[in-house]
């Protein structure tokens, strides 16, 4: 069965991040292990607000940039870019260690990735994360 990959369903993970003071975004740094780690804890906290559904989609798409290997050419979709971070120094340990935090598990080796169709596809009504 092909797999819908939704990068959309990624952005309210970061609403923390979205929600800063400028202030609070210049004392915030990404490459720290204090940053990063608010980072994974916030995304966590947001992420077990989100239906089944929507759980699924977003460990798809995390697991899709893991095994194919393409952090770097989808990174703009990883993460919000209208904030203004520092750019991450390890991305692929990033969307890796983002996968753990929120699968509580390590990416399947055998994830298929000529099955997916990426689509940025939104609803009339958004994206429905509740489901």
């Amino acid at each position: 069965m092909t797999k819908l990959i939704n990068f959309n369903y990624l952005r309210p993970l970061y609403y923390f991040l979205l929600s800063m003071t400028d202030d609070e975004l210049d004392d915030f740094y990404i490459n720290t292990e204090e940053g990063v780690k608010r980072i994974y804890e916030e995304a966590k906290a947001e992420f077990s607000r989100f239906g089944p559904v929507s759980r699924e989609r977003v460990i798809d798409v995390l697991e899709y940039v893991l095994a194919s290997n393409s952090w770097l050419e989808n990174w703009k979709k990883i993460i919000p870019q209208e904030v203004p971070l520092d750019d991450v120094a390890d991305k692929r340990k990033y969307v890796h260690d983002l996968f753990v935090s929120l699968a509580g598990r390590e990416p399947s080796l055998e994830f298929d990735v000529s099955d997916v169709e990426v689509t940025d596809a939104v609803g009339p009504e958004g994206l429905a994360i509740k489901k």
